[in-house]
């Protein structure tokens, strides 16, 4: 070959080569980062600024969360966001799919032991989020799509780390899929098949074990612990992706402040501002905690000071990491929870054994707050599925409050249309929002299509035990038994929010089958309900028979589950 022409080559190799570095440069520059914060239990008056002191809203919290408000001050703090369902597994279920999780049959939470998800899989149903390629016992035997692996098809570095709960080991004889399998790079997890040691531990499918998050293999701090492993895992591969040229989706699924909450004393100590604050009465020990010592810490003294530990030492070096590695204006940050916080009686204090005694197990368990709204977490009320939700990122309004009514199931189609991927909608229960998160439509209180809820009940006291079935469409929302036997009908506008008043409008008990909500369906159109259509309850009723029944009967043949109501209780909130 003459020299000239291997000169010439040469060039054009190079040029090729470098031509490909800069286009995969620019495309990670353009296509935009995606870091998703979920904590757990966490309810809609839990942060700053949706509490009784910040500028957005009515009724709120003592936890001090200065990292969220100022992500909230930086986006768009969103009021009337809702999970697809009042707990864990079915609500990250929506956020990963765009699904109701009803359409997946996933109704409950996973166990993760050696005999399976009990009790979904001993009935029939599935044992774990179907997978993106098909192949297990699910209703999408041949796959269903989800927001990790679509991105990871189009390029993206895709990581899960923190807590999982999206299934349990299989059935004996049936392949677990391990949570890499739903398209993630890299994962560290808890509360997963990986932990429950049916799924081998890979380069891509860790879990967050002892020897990483409890200090010398030990027993203790476990809940104080977990999350820091999670937060370093997830600035660790935000580095490497930026250093790969590569656009990032993160999911960072934090523990905090679900019970177990084993807190080390430096998260309540005095530097914090309700140390000496004990609003719980039940607790007899820390009703002297008026700035006397020697008292015991209370128990919303404990919750809100883990909350504020992990506003400060898990959420903020996450973001500054953003910040650092210069990437904050083409990176979203999204904040939420994946269901309202527990109620304080929602079981009896489990004890402990660790060096605090009873403050080392669950401490009469959560105590969250809902802000105005009335229910808990597992209770279809706002309360069990009404949360915080704020965005930052490119286009996205600052120090914006926005009351548009969205959903968890609208996460999937929005990611993937800014990340310029198209899904078919026919796939999906939710709907692209971008524009609504960009402020090109604001306040957006009419959907494409009503959100459903299936499940209902909750912990006592009984105004928390909801029905069976929910539906919300614009300012309204219906909650009721499908064999008729409870029926009750909210205004949920914002001026009720703003209010905080009395949200019911119309409520009633009945006894009977569904004629008896026929009758009250009736009566809603006839004007007690002057500008609204209801149709959209048979939509709701429609929707539950065409979904996998939550007790293994085929659709089409749902029985009715109902929960009983008690007296008519006029809750003082919406």
């Amino acid at each position: 070959i003459r020299a000239q022409d291997f000169a010439f080559c040469a060039v054009k190799m190079a040029a090729a080569f470098f031509s490909v570095i800069l286009t995969s440069t620019l495309a990670a520059k353009t296509r935009p980062n995606f870091l998703f914060l979920l904590a757990d239990d966490w309810g809609w008056g839990d942060v700053g600024a949706y509490g009784a002191n910040g500028p957005y809203t009515t009724s709120g919290t003592n936890t001090r969360t200065p990292t969220l408000d100022a992500l909230a001050r930086n986006g768009t703090l969103f009021t009337d966001f809702h999970t697809g369902q009042a707990f864990c597994a079915p609500s990250r279920t929506a956020f990963m799919t765009g699904k109701f999780p009803a359409d997946l049959a996933v109704n409950t939470n996973w166990n993760v032991g050696p005999q399976g998800a009990a009790p979904n899989h001993v009935v029939g149903l599935p044992y774990q989020l179907p997978t993106p390629t098909g192949g297990e016992p699910s209703p999408y035997p041949g796959g269903l799509p989800n927001v990790a692996h679509e991105l990871l098809l189009n390029g993206y570095t895709t990581a899960h780390f923190g807590k999982w709960h999206l299934g349990g080991c299989s059935p004996r004889g049936n392949h677990t899929p391990s949570p890499s399998e739903y398209g993630f790079n890299r994962t560290g997890t808890y509360g997963s098949p990986v932990e429950a040691g049916c799924v081998n531990r890979t380069e891509k499918d860790q879990f967050a074990s002892k020897s990483q998050v409890w200090p010398a293999g030990g027993d203790q701090w476990w809940s104080a612990d977990v999350d820091d492993y999670t937060r370093d895992q997830g600035i660790a591969t935000m580095k490497q992706a930026v250093e790969d040229g590569s656009p990032f989706y993160i999911n960072l699924w934090f523990h905090m402040s679900h019970d177990t909450i084993d807190p080390r004393p430096e998260q309540y100590n005095e530097t914090y501002p309700f140390h000496s604050t004990c609003l719980f009465p039940a607790t007899a020990s820390c009703a002297a905690a008026s700035g006397g010592s020697g008292c015991e810490p209370c128990n919303w003294q404990i919750f809100w000071g883990s909350q504020t530990y992990s506003d400060m030492y898990r959420f903020a070096p996450v973001i500054d990491a953003v910040d650092n590695l210069g990437i904050r204006d083409n990176t979203y940050i999204i904040f939420s929870t994946d269901n309202g916080a527990q109620g304080e009686r929602w079981t009896s204090n489990k004890g402990g054994s660790g060096p605090n005694g009873d403050l080392s197990g669950a401490f009469s368990n959560a105590v969250g707050v809902q802000g105005p709204f009335r229910g808990c977490k597992a209770s279809l009320y706002d309360g069990g599925h009404r949360v915080p939700f704020i965005v930052t990122g490119p286009g996205v309004p600052k120090n914006r409050v926005d009351h548009s009514l969205i959903s968890a199931v609208d996460y999937l189609p929005t990611v993937l249309s800014l990340a310029k991927i198209s899904l078919p909608n026919t796939l999906l229960r939710g709907h692209d929002i971008s524009d609504i998160w960009h402020g090109n439509r604001n306040n957006v209180i009419q959907r494409e299509s009503p959100l459903f809820w299936r499940g209902g009940g909750g912990p006592p006291p009984c105004w928390n035990r909801s029905p069976e079935l929910a539906a919300r469409a614009g300012e309204l929302k219906v909650l009721f038994n499908i064999d008729g036997s409870r029926f009750e009908v909210y205004n949920m506008s914002v001026s009720q929010l703003k209010n905080a008043g009395n949200g019911a409008f119309f409520e009633a008990n009945t006894v009977g089958n569904s004629t008896a909500i026929d009758k009250l369906v009736e009566e809603v159109r006839i004007g007690i309900i002057h500008e609204y259509n209801v149709y959209f309850i048979q939509q709701a009723l429609a929707w539950h028979h065409s979904t996998p029944c939550p007790f293994g009967a085929g659709p089409g043949t749902c029985k009715s589950h109902p929960v009983p109501g008690c007296e008519v209780y006029k809750f003082p909130g919406l």
